[in-house]
């Protein structure tokens, strides 16, 4: 009997194959193609602000600043239409304001300054809460010997929160008059917490005293990674032409825990023909070694000065990544009864694995002078997803499978001690073929009650209002 255990956790597998905004490496509002946001640029902003994205962008800056932007209300919205069962929708709303980057400029020096520019964001990746129930009656076993509808109820819940913080700093250096050059050393702490279950239950047959079919599943994941990033920028200012490039190192691993929670069991369900199958499998591993990978990247922006203000392009090609474990566990006892070789397939069934395919993002903006303290901005920009399977084993710490399109659209004020900067954030996001975690239409033991999965819509909005104070010192 232990032999189809591990076919039947593949078949069941909570979700397996299903993926989630955090599969996009552009989510963040305050990234390269955000020219509403001072200084995230590669190739050059008028209104320089403090940080640079490109770092050689430092050289052309000659003043001590100090900013804090953030998000000072945002609400995202995701809808997984029919996710668990027709009528069963997948709804989650979150809604936050939340300070994402404070950063500034010093200088170093009095005769020749050196200015090094420094940051701590915040990041709030991605917040996904659902849950949905299904309580009926369905013809659950296909039996003559137990006719009619049985009563069923099922119940499935699933939450997915990651967060980054990162603390950087920068400088960049004059080559020519026209050539610049930058470096950025950037630490990064990413946190996850990742929790999927389901419960399905079935009261089988006829009369008073009624035996209990069920398959339920859990399986939770709590890590955190920290790791160093390295850039090394280029500038070329040719009047009214400015070029930028950006070069960034993968992720480079430091350290990183996780804790890992498996609950699985399987009652009285007719799988195989003539036989019952009766399943318990459970199991806690904590101080596993986690591991979080970002390709390299390559990015190009080139700026354009025109008499009332700037016109500006980005892109930015990432790396495939191979697939990798993010948290492996332990080959321990996991499938009840432990035989002494059960345990040999625990890691395949829970370890947590990703791939990534190659993306391009690019992005345009344009500012305007109103007047001559108040320029308008307005930025256009795309967020592919990079989520790809290779195998079919583990868990996708993934819950996005969509394509964002974002526009930033704000104004600039500008006094001689500060800049104010405010705006709106507008994304949108669609699937047409998302995957089902688990279906409530047809539970049958045939399918051990998770149902037929299939593909349906998915559709994330979120609106957002940022503002950026920047002051001069």
């Amino acid at each position: 009997m232990l032999r189809i255990f591990p076919f039947i956790f593949t078949f069941v597998g909570i979700s397996q194959c299903t993926w989630a905004q955090d599969a996009n490496y552009w989510s963040n509002n305050y990234g390269p193609a955000g020219f509403f946001t001072p200084g995230a640029v590669v190739a050059n902003n008028r209104d320089s602000g403090v940080l640079f994205y490109n770092p050689a962008l430092q050289a052309w800056t000659k003043k001590k600043a100090v900013s804090i932007s953030g998000t000072i209300y945002q609400v995202e919205a995701i809808k997984i239409k029919n996710g668990a069962g027709t009528g069963k929708d997948l709804k989650s709303r979150i809604t936050s304001s939340v300070p994402q980057m404070l950063s500034g400029m010093v200088a170093l020096g009095k005769k020749k300054p050196v200015y090094i520019a420094y940051a701590l964001t915040h990041t709030a990746v991605f917040n996904y809460n659902v849950s949905q129930q299904q309580d009926t009656r369905l013809n659950i076993r296909d039996s003559a010997n137990t006719p009619g509808l049985e009563y069923f109820i099922g119940q499935y819940n699933f939450q997915n929160v990651t967060r980054e913080t990162s603390a950087l700093i920068s400088t960049g250096f004059a080559l020519t008059k026209r050539w610049a050059i930058g470096f950025t050393a950037e630490g990064q702490s990413r946190s996850q917490h990742y929790s999927e279950s389901f419960s399905s239950r079935a009261l089988i047959g006829t009369g008073t005293t009624l035996p209990l079919a069920s398959n339920e599943g859990a399986y939770q994941v709590d890590y955190h990674h920290l790791g160093l990033k390295l850039r090394m920028g280029l500038s070329y200012e040719m009047e009214k032409h400015h070029f930028g490039l950006l070069l960034s190192s993968p992720l480079i691993h430091i350290g990183g825990k996780g804790t890992l929670l498996s609950n699985n069991a399987i009652s009285n369900i007719h799988f195989i023909p003539q036989e019952t199958v009766n399943l318990l499998a459970s199991t806690r591993q904590t101080k596993l070694t986690s591991d979080y990978k970002v390709p390299a990247s390559i990015a190009l922006g080139y700026a354009y000065d025109y008499n009332k203000g700037q016109v500006y392009v980005a892109a930015e090609y990432f790396l495939k990544v191979k697939e990798y474990n993010i948290l492996t566990p332990r080959a321990e006892g996991f499938i009840r009864p432990d035989t002494g070789g059960s345990h040999a397939s625990t890691v395949a069934l829970l370890e947590m694995r990703e791939a990534r395919k190659a993306i391009f993002n690019i992005g345009v903006g344009v500012s305007y002078q109103l007047k001559p303290q108040l320029t308008g901005y307005c930025a256009l920009r795309t967020d592919f997803n990079y989520a790809t399977r290779e195998t079919t084993n583990g868990f996708s710490p993934n819950t996005a499978t969509w394509d964002n399109y974002y526009c930033q659209l704000g104004v600039n004020i500008k006094r001689r001690e500060y800049n104010l900067r405010t705006g709106i954030l507008l994304g949108y996001g669609h699937n047409s073929s998302y995957q089902q975690p688990i279906n409530f239409d047809d539970p049958k033991e045939s399918n051990l009650l998770t149902g037929t999965i299939g593909t349906v819509p998915a559709t994330r909005v979120t609106a957002g209002l940022m503002i950026t104070f920047i002051h001069n010192l």
